[in-house]
């Protein structure tokens, strides 16, 4: 059975990095017009808040335990085992990937929009 290691370590860093994305654009929408929204004012520090502590803690796991990339890789063999194909157990973790670090990355959108909209 070959290692899942590698794809593991490379989801991991993608997450941690959609999840930079979403805090700095959170940010940087808060200091370009979301103090002017009451929904802005609230919504973006409580989502900035859930986007640090998910960094720190995949920071710290980088760093240490591995707890998140061994999560990664007992969820690769599951899919590989599932599908009987790598291919596509590391095409499903790619687009799971993405998906969620696109919906991180459009809250802080929706946030400016949903302020903008009461606003």
């Amino acid at each position: 059975m070959p290692t899942h290691d590698r794809a593991a370590k490379v989801g991991v860093w993608a997450y941690l990095l959609f999840t930079m994305a979403s805090f700095l654009l959170a940010l940087f929408f808060l200091f370009r017009g979301g103090f002017s929204h009451n929904v802005s004012m609230i919504a973006l520090p409580i989502w900035m808040g859930y986007t640090a502590f998910n960094a720190i803690k995949s920071i710290a796991d980088l760093i240490g335990a591995q707890n998140r990339t061994r999560n990664f890789t007992n969820m690769l063999r599951r899919w590989e085992d599932t599908f009987e194909s790598r291919g596509k157990a590391l095409v499903l973790l790619t687009v799971m990937t993405l998906v969620v670090g696109l919906i991180k990355v459009a809250v802080p959108f929706l946030i400016m929009y949903l302020a903008n909209g009461f606003g």
